[in-house]
This record gives structure tokens, C-alpha cells and sequence, in this order.
């Protein structure tokens, strides 16, 4: 099984799935959406490596950092929702030590360590403290990407990968741009020369 490499080999359909998501199995180098795969450990590096060259990648630092932002709160929204379920069902369920041992794992994969050595409701009440804080960052990242949104009239609702292919399409002169192999780092070049386009048919259009 094989990850992904980098901005230059995974596609922008991949990308953008794990940007929204935070599903790691577009990682994996063939996966269709609906196989079952084992996420590789190295998965979460990898991607920390790709977000980073994105970034890097866009220049602009007003759009690297929202793009920063956007990514921070989708993965602190899926971290709230997962860790919330986690405890839930370890609170609901009698379960034998294996079966707790799996959910401590999944725990801790974002970040929850659990101390097996505690009873389970002073754990939970501990853990619970630890997701309210998490709460309040994540509230406190959405403020902020909502302030910077409205200073720079940036659309509250991004448009779709779709759309922006269709976008880049009219802008380029290109037939088709295929979202499900084009690289995502063709596909910041691709942004960046629509953009150099469009501000010459601009200055153009003010002759």
C-alpha cells in the first residue's frame, strides 16, 4: 500500500476530500471511495507535509492563511464530533478490556490520552474538560475565519471542485480540466495563471 507523495502527485479530487474530511484513505495511492484500507501511521505526517506545501505554494499571505484557517477548524470540527461519539458509547456501554483498549486507541489518534490506571467516570469527566477547551478553540477559529472572510469579501460558502474546474476551463481556453488526475499543484499553477489572466483582460478592457 502506497501514500501519496506530494503536491505533485496526489490529485486535486483526492486533496480536497482530505481537506473538507480529514479522511485520510484518499491518501492511499488507487483508493476508489469505497474499498475498506488501512490508513498507514505515516498518513497524518504525510498530509501535515502536503497542507504545509500548499500553503506555501499559494504566496498570497492573506489566502495562505485562510486556506490555514479553513483547514484548522475542518479538522477541529471532525475532532469535536468523533471524540464526542468516542465517549458517548465508552460512557453508554459495558465493555470487556479489548473492546475498551480499541476505543482508547481511537481516542488517542486526536489527541485524548486515557489513563487505564483511573476509573472510567472520573476519566470521562477529565476527557470532557479536555473537549469543552477543544470546543472553545474551535469556536474561537470559526470568529476568526469569519472576520477574516468579511474583511476580504471572501464567499462564506467556497464554490464547489467542480465548479472551479468549470471556472478555470472558460478562463484557460482548456476543453476539460479532470479534477480526478490533474495534481493538486498543477492545479494552484492553473489558479495562478487564471488569475494573471483575468487582471490583463481587466487592464485591458480599462484602456
Amino acid at each position: 500500500m502506497h501514500l501519496y507523495k506530494d503536491l505533485g502527485d496526489i490529485p486535486i479530487y483526492n486533496f480536497d476530500i482530505i481537506n473538507r474530511t480529514q479522511d485520510y484513505k484518499y491518501l492511499v495511492v488507487g483508493y476508489n471511495g469505497y474499498d475498506d484500507v488501512k490508513i498507514p501511521k505515516e498518513a497524518n505526517e504525510k498530509w501535515q507535509s502536503m497542507r504545509n506545501e500548499w500553503v506555501k505554494l499559494l504566496d498570497d499571505n492573506t489566502i495562505s492563511y485562510y486556506y490555514e484557517l479553513i483547514l484548522d477548524v475542518a479538522y477541529l470540527e471532525t475532532r469535536y464530533e468523533v471524540v464526542k461519539k468516542l465517549l458517548f458509547i465508552i460512557w453508554e456501554r459495558d465493555m470487556d478490556e479489548d473492546t475498551l483498549d480499541a476505543y482508547i486507541g481511537a481516542l488517542r489518534e486526536w489527541k485524548y490520552i486515557w489513563n487505564k490506571k483511573a476509573k472510567k467516570n472520573k476519566e470521562i469527566k477529565r476527557l470532557l474538560e479536555q473537549h469543552k477547551a477543544s470546543e472553545n478553540k474551535l469556536n474561537l477559529k470559526k470568529d476568526e475565519l469569519k472576520e477574516l472572510q468579511q474583511k476580504h469579501d471572501i464567499e462564506d460558502t467556497p464554490m464547489t471542485l467542480e465548479k472551479q474546474a468549470v471556472t478555470l476551463e472558460q478562463v484557460l481556453g482548456k476543453n476539460r480540466i479532470d479534477v480526478r488526475t490533474t495534481s493538486a499543484r498543477t492545479w494552484i499553477e492553473y489558479g495562478k495563471l487564471s488569475t494573471e489572466i483575468s487582471e490583463q483582460r481587466r487592464k485591458s478592457m480599462m484602456k
